[in-house]
């Protein structure tokens, strides 16, 4: 409230308020600045603010859309006419700086908290209307405008207001012609010298500013979700407009409106894009010129910790949780090393962020796993890293953390804030590049190693042709950097299949030898061969396979005479075309135990599982599967407490065919038959927890394997089924027509 007690003396403004207060409550109207008595300056102020009240009384009512221009126009209008008499019969009553302050003092009173609503509403559909018309129809209002503010041009193409707001279609009518147009700014102009002049401008300052607030919210709301293409420089050049036009139309009486402008864009946008930050992360790259404009925000404000902290909050609540895969983990980590570094080129903010990951990934099993994938995939970041690192990278091999420093990172080098001295523990990981980091969340890179050597054992022992030209490549990049003294193991397994590549060559000298190649390895050198020693199947070879493993074995023997050569059943493959009642039924990838079953029929069409694993010289729990492998091929048949060879009839063969496309030259099978004996048993055991695989399809819908992989673990506690055992439990889930799988999703019939 404005102060008069320099005016006018206490009795005087006693008896002035307390006339005011019996007008407003008697209702009564005065017409005229009647002056009885002495004239004084307390009864002139009382006549006047009757008045003022009988204005206020007629616009307590909102301003119609349609009017609103005009009548806050008109409204000014009365108040000034009302200053201006006023003023002339103060004059012989009281001096001009008392006549003035005395009018303050009744404008304060006569903008009570509605009618500043009501300037409010009106400034802010005032200021969103010259926007868009300043964007779209820029040399008109350059001209209109004249004199007042120099325009800024800018494209704005991220932008996307609401166009069914009931202000777009005030702007809309504005818009249509340039009369309307001219009409609008004209009366916004004159309704800002009209508040100038009647002195209610130091009162409205909380109002302009909360209608420039409503407009800059506005604004930066537009662009949420928009991370394609920079926006924070539009806004600004958007804002600056009107900004300079308040500076013109209505001056602050301290800060600038355009220097108030700039920090209220920038604290708004900041705040949407921290809001918006877990999802500009997760689709990095595409969203880098979002991360680009929250840096300029962060370097205006040095909020990087409020961002770091808030970030690390989202993070903890939304990924790290059992129903997050650890290659949505990982995935999600390098993305925010990548965006957190060209926020904060210090990496304080990427300390702050990824330890709760660092810990949370040391909890899952098969994080190390996830990351050698990324590191061996053509398609992943990671592959595309280290295929980019030159020879100078192995100069730093000989570092204990095995730490690459990033040399690619575009921003410049600046010294480690003071207040992150307690964060890092060590001054290696602030400049090390992403797979360093990954290396690091352990505390050996020997883990990794052992790793990509199980990958490298699997990928050559499913190799049938020898070809190691990609294999050779992923060693050479992880000796660049893990070192070659580490990568030993590996580089012996690339020249047994080198060995067994001649070997072959030599022991195949026509062209039947070449149906089957053979992989010799230095069984000390394969650790998933060590394991899988006391495992290996028990059974006797049929002659017909056992003739061909003879006659290479005695070519080995005569090559390389200190040796003996030690059959791996469970790794050895085989491609069959079965003929049946004239038609043929092609398999591949069928294990020697599979095929000595079906060579055990060819004998003998009907045999009781009993006398198959008789002729096999094996257990029945290791024949039965093995059995029903064919009997799901439509090749056996089950007839009672025996089964035989499948008689085909005419009316069958469509149904038998049907049966062979759903299973033959499937990647599933490929998969389920790839481990040892004892994921037969494993797969039975996990028909147990078919309910709950029904349940999470049931609820969630279709459901890729990590998926269902990472819930299981959560409704079972101590299981152990691994991705291989649950795809190939699922594959068969599928052949049996309880589950459907389309695109890597599996879902219910």
């Amino acid at each position: 409230m404005y102060n008069v007690c320099d005016v006018v003396s206490d009795n005087a403004l006693s008896a002035l308020v307390q006339q005011v207060k019996a007008h407003v409550k008697n209702g009564s109207s005065g017409v005229g600045f009647a002056v009885h008595n002495d004239n004084s300056l307390d009864q002139l102020s009382s006549s006047c603010m009757r008045h003022l009240l009988e204005l206020r009384s007629k616009t307590e009512k909102p301003f119609t859309t349609a009017t609103m221009f005009d009548s806050m126009l008109s409204y000014l209008q009365d108040i000034s006419t009302i200053q201006h008499d006023f003023e002339q019969h103060a004059m012989p009553v009281a001096s001009k700086a008392n006549a003035q302050m005395a009018w303050n003092a009744l404008i304060c009173r006569m903008f009570d908290d509605a009618t500043m609503q009501q300037v409010q509403e009106w400034l802010y559909i005032s200021l969103y209307c010259l926007s868009r018309l300043i964007k779209t129809h820029s040399s008109e209002m350059g001209h209109l405008l004249q004199g007042f503010t120099e325009l800024t041009n800018y494209e704005d193409d991220a932008s996307c207001e609401d166009t069914e707001s009931d202000v777009f279609a005030i702007y809309e009518q504005i818009s249509r012609d340039s009369n309307a147009m001219s009409s609008f700014v004209s009366a916004f102009i004159h309704s800002c010298k009209l508040l100038v002049e009647i002195r209610a401008l130091a009162y409205l300052q909380i109002t302009i500013k909360q209608a420039v607030d409503r407009i800059i919210e506005d604004k930066v709301q537009s662009h949420a979700q928009q991370w394609e293409v920079p926006c924070l420089e539009a806004i600004c050049a958007e804002m600056s407009n009107i900004a300079t036009m308040l500076d013109a139309l209505l001056p602050p009486p301290t800060q600038s409106h355009l220097k108030y402008v700039e920090d209220q864009v920038y604290t708004q946008f900041a705040q949407l894009r921290v809001h918006e930050l877990f999802g500009i992360i997760i689709d990095y790259p595409d969203s880098k010129a979002a991360i680009d404009d929250l840096r300029l925000c962060v370097q205006r404000h040095r909020s990087m910790y409020k961002i770091a902290y808030s970030l690390r909050a989202s993070i903890q609540e939304r990924l790290l949780h059992p129903g997050a895969t650890t290659s949505d983990i990982l995935t999600q980590y390098i993305s925010a090393i990548r965006c957190l570094r060209l926020l904060d080129p210090s990496s304080t903010m990427l300390e702050i962020v990824a330890r709760p990951i660092r810990e949370y990934l040391r909890t899952r099993d098969n994080t190390v796993s996830c990351i050698v994938q990324d590191m061996v995939s053509e398609e992943s970041g990671l592959f595309e890293d280290m295929a980019n690192q030159t020879s100078d990278t192995s100069a730093v091999n000989g570092r204990a953390e095995g730490v690459v420093f990033d040399e690619d990172c575009s921003q410049p080098w600046e010294p480690l804030p003071v207040e992150a001295k307690t964060i890092y523990k060590t001054a290696q990981r602030r400049d090390a590049d992403v797979l360093s980091l990954l290396v690091s969340i352990y505390d050996t890179q020997d883990i990794f190693v052992d790793e990509f050597e199980a990958y490298l054992a699997k990928q050559l022992l499913n190799s049938v042709d020898f070809d190691t030209e990609r294999e050779i490549k992923q060693v050479e990049m992880m000796k660049l950097r893990f070192g070659a003294e580490a990568l030993e193991r590996c580089e012996v397994m690339l020249k047994d299949v080198a060995d067994s590549k001649r070997i072959w060559h030599n022991a195949n000298t026509n062209e039947a030898d070449n149906a089957y190649s053979t992989l010799v390895i230095s069984r000390q050198f394969w650790q998933q061969q060590q394991q899988q020693t006391a495992t290996n199947e028990q059974f006797v070879l049929p002659p017909q396979m056992s003739y061909v493993r003879d006659r290479f074995a005695k070519t080995f023997e005569a090559l390389r005479p200190a040796r003996k050569l030690d059959w791996r059943d469970s790794q050895s493959l085989l491609d069959i075309c079965i003929e049946v009642q004239g038609r043929s039924i092609k398999v591949n990838d069928v294990r020697p135990a599979q095929a000595a079953v079906l060579f055990a029929f060819q004998e003998t069409p009907r045999m009781s599982l009993h006398e198959v694993a008789q002729v096999m010289e094996s257990s029945e729990d290791f024949v039965l599967p093995r059995v029903r492998f064919w009997q799901t091929r439509g090749v056996l048949r089950e007839a009672g407490n025996v089964f035989e060879t499948v008689e085909v009839s005419p009316d069958d063969v469509a149904d038998d065919n049907r049966a062979q496309d759903m299973v033959s030259n499937s990647d599933e099978e490929e998969e389920e038959e790839a481990g040892p004996p004892e994921a037969d048993a494993q797969s039975e055991a996990l028909r147990m927890h078919f309910n709950y695989i029904v349940g999470m399809l049931t609820n969630f819908g279709p459901l890729p394997l990590d998926r269902i992989h990472s819930m299981l673990g959560m409704f079972i506690p101590g299981d152990t089924t691994t991705p291989d055992e649950l795809r190939a439990f699922l594959t068969q889930m599928v052949r049996e027509d309880q589950l459907d799988m389309s695109g890597g999703m599996y879902k219910l019939k």
